[in-house]
């Protein structure tokens, strides 16, 4: 059975409580289409809006006319209610079921399964045909084969996310196992391991514990692999398949909705790339893209020398309407400092937080102001270790972390002591022309979903759930660091000899053109549903481009006009982002 995007239904699910997304997904799925599932928006969170707008867009995207609220508590389900057009929403609980399902569906025994392996269950019915009912101490088996070559494993720990991958296996006709949860202390050794691995052995020895740590299975010759993971690259424990990854949260269903949602028949390709160089380190590869890509009928925008400053690749990365964007730059933890807060939080509470911070800091318009962007990693509150997840679960959170975000920045809260740091873990500057770039998209190429390729060294530990956390539809980034000529290699093969192939196929074969078939050097990994493709397609572009600018320009001039007054200026310097861009773009390839 040969892959192939699957039709996206226009029923959504929006559902925390997984057991009854999974009754409800085994009465109204389709065989070959994909049933979009997503958990409840997070309000808790400072972003609680763009929480729900993250969802009504992803919604939009899939154009999506029935959308199922269930699980849910009352504020969620009114958020949600209220963004969505009228007459779309449905609040259905288990007793609605039945009424969802066909009499085909409804005429066959049910599937009795455990409270494990929920997303094999699911599986299970939805190939069989069945509708799923829980109960204790029933089956739970923790695989189940598909009818394609394509195996999907997910790592357990989030329920959602098992119904989710089950939808994906489903949707592909594919695999699917469950693996085993892996800690905190396991995996975060694992990584530091491989972002400072410099020898072929060590890099070896942690192919093996990934392939390890998922249970030792194996795939027959010529299978393909999705992982839904919640943070390691399994892949590379399989070197011999092509693999991609799935992040289990945050926003994993938004992820593969993003994926399969650009791969449609009527959905735009690849048509506009932008290219990032620096100049900090030789980049070959991007001469090669700016030649190979105009053969494939794709737009090219390039950001290179003093022209890749902090600021423009700021502002470009968030709003300029691109398909492709492609870094070749350095990549690393950044130098900082650790401060330490203490206050009393706003449930009465005597806190003690320390806070490793690392900034970016870029130009702006006023000489006399900079744009610094701040990256914070929570150390320890209280005395306990932010890392330590056994003292942690004991540990009272309550109103600390959000008073810290609440307050930063208010001239009554400062740290009492500050010292330097060499390292800030996990804060992935990138270094462009002037200053260092640390990425924190919460929406990129213009409410766009993009294909990020970071040939950065090291790009893919952080990096990789932050863009997809942007909605980057697919992310490749290197697991270590990686020479100029392997660069070039890989990410001009993939641009070239396997342009139009799936994605984790052509970054495959470019690794093992690059490497040869014995060479168990891996360095890249992607993120990002299986099926998608480097395709363009016939366009206007220039058109498109202007058109997406005007359209955002507008939005952005009613933002300055709506926003509240420490939101205003933010919104001001987005609107003159559109308003220059759109001026030069029209002036340059448009007017007569």
């Amino acid at each position: 059975m040969t892959l192939r995007a699957p039709k996206l239904m226009n029923t959504a699910i929006i559902s925390d409580d997984a057991y009854l997304a999974a009754r409800l997904t085994s009465a109204v799925a389709k065989r070959f289409h994909y049933l979009s599932v997503m958990d409840g928006p997070r309000l808790k969170r400072p972003d609680a809006q763009a929480e729900i707008a993250r969802r009504n867009n992803a919604l939009a995207r899939i154009k999506a006319n029935d959308v199922i609220l269930s699980g849910l508590s009352d504020d969620q389900v009114a958020a949600m209610s209220d963004k969505l057009p009228n007459g779309i929403v449905q609040v259905r609980d288990h007793a609605d079921v039945d009424s969802l399902a066909s009499t085909d569906i409804l005429n066959n025994e049910r599937l009795k399964w455990g409270r494990e392996n929920i997303g094999v269950g699911l599986l299970k019915a939805l190939y069989e045909g069945r509708l799923i009912e829980f109960e204790d101490n029933g089956p739970a088996t923790a695989t189940i084969i598909g009818h394609s070559k394509h195996h999907v494993v997910c790592e357990a720990g989030d329920k959602i996310s098992e119904i989710i991958a089950s939808n994906y296996a489903y949707s592909l006709g594919a695999s699917l196992t469950i693996i085993p949860e892996v800690d905190t202390e396991v995996a975060e050794p694992i990584l530091e391991q491989l972002y400072s691995s410099e020898n072929g052995k060590q890099r070896l020895n942690l192919q093996t514990d990934l392939f390890n740590l998922c249970g030792g299975v194996k795939f027959p010759n010529g299978a393909s692999l999705t992982f839904f993971t919640k943070k390691l690259p399994f892949g590379i424990g399989f070197p011999s398949h092509p693999s991609t990854h799935i992040f289990n949260y945050p926003d994993c269903g938004v992820s593969v909705m993003n994926g399969f949602a650009a791969e449609q028949s009527d959905s735009r390709g690849v048509n506009v790339a932008v290219l990032v160089d620096p100049e900090k380190t030789p980049a070959p590869e991007i001469d090669a893209a700016t030649k190979v890509l105009p053969k494939k009928r794709v737009f090219v925008r390039g950001y290179r020398g003093e022209g890749a400053e902090v600021s423009s690749i700021s502002d470009m990365v968030d709003h300029f309407p691109y398909d492709l964007l492609l870094f070749a730059t350095h990549c690393g933890d950044a130098d900082g400092w650790r401060w330490t807060y203490e206050f009393t939080d706003s449930e009465g509470l005597d806190r003690r937080l320390i806070v490793d911070i690392a900034i970016g800091i870029g130009r702006t318009d006023d000489n006399n102001l900079l744009r610094v962007m701040q990256f914070s990693y929570f150390h320890s509150l209280d005395g306990v270790d932010w890392d330590d997840p056994v003292a942690k679960a004991d540990l009272y959170v309550g109103s600390a972390i959000k008073d810290y975000a609440d307050w930063s920045g208010r001239d009554d809260f400062e740290p009492v002591h500050k010292e330097p740091l060499d390292r800030v873990k996990s804060s992935a500057a990138m270094a462009m022309f002037d200053n260092n770039y640390i990425p924190m998209p919460t929406s990129l190429a213009g409410n766009g979903t993009p294909i990020v390729i970071n040939n950065a060294c090291v790009s893919w530990h952080e990096l990789a759930a932050r863009f997809t956390f942007g909605n980057a539809r697919a992310y490749i980034g290197t697991l270590f660091p990686v020479l100029p000529f392997e660069a070039e290699s890989v990410v001009n093969t993939i641009l070239d000899k396997h342009w139009g192939k799936l994605l984790p196929e052509a970054l495959w074969l470019a690794q093992v053109d690059t490497y040869g078939t014995s060479d168990k050097r891996r360095p890249y990994v992607m993120t990002g549903v299986y099926i998608q493709k480097l395709r363009s397609t016939r366009e206007d572009v220039p058109k498109h481009i202007m058109q997406r600018l005007s359209e955002n320009g507008r939005y952005y001039a009613q933002r300055v006009e709506l926003s509240k007054a420490e939101e205003k200026k933010d919104a001001q310097h987005v609107h003159r982002y559109y308003q220059n861009e759109a001026t030069a773009f029209y002036n340059k390839w448009l007017k007569d």
